[in-house]
Order: C-alpha cells, then sequence, then structure tokens
C-alpha cells in the first residue's frame, strides 16, 4: 500500500465516521462514551494515521457500533 493509498483510506474513514455521527445525530463524544474510551483517543484514531494498536482497536469498534465497512 503505498503512502498515498494510506493517507486516501484514513480520508474516507474520517468522512465515513462524520457521515454515520451525523445521521444518528450523535457526537464525538457520544460515540467515545459508546465504545469506552476518552475523547482525546476518539479523536486520535480518527484524525491521525496512527497505526498503535489502541488507535486501530479504537476505530475497529467505532466501524462494528456505526457499521462501517473496513476500508
Amino acid at each position: 500500500m503505498t503512502e498515498q493509498m494510506i493517507v486516501d483510506a484514513a480520508k474516507e474513514f474520517k468522512k465515513s465516521i462524520k457521515d454515520e455521527l451525523f445521521e444518528r445525530d450523535m457526537t464525538q463524544r457520544d460515540l467515545a462514551e459508546a465504545i469506552g474510551v476518552t475523547e482525546a483517543s476518539l479523536s486520535l484514531a480518527i484524525n491521525t494515521f496512527a497505526v498503535n494498536k489502541s488507535s486501530r482497536e479504537i476505530r475497529e469498534k467505532a466501524r462494528k457500533l456505526l457499521n462501517i465497512q473496513d476500508i
């Protein structure tokens, strides 16, 4: 996977999260509470290209809760 592909996938994921939150009338704070993480941790996982285990797990929980397909 090229660097550009990673950037594009991250942008697509971020947009998917925002769209699903809007559709459900939820905030990132609501999502963080629902999946049991801090707002800061959720923000880091969504808004950066962090690939550490914690960020990957947070993104997976968010995908499952919001029913977003893996990219």
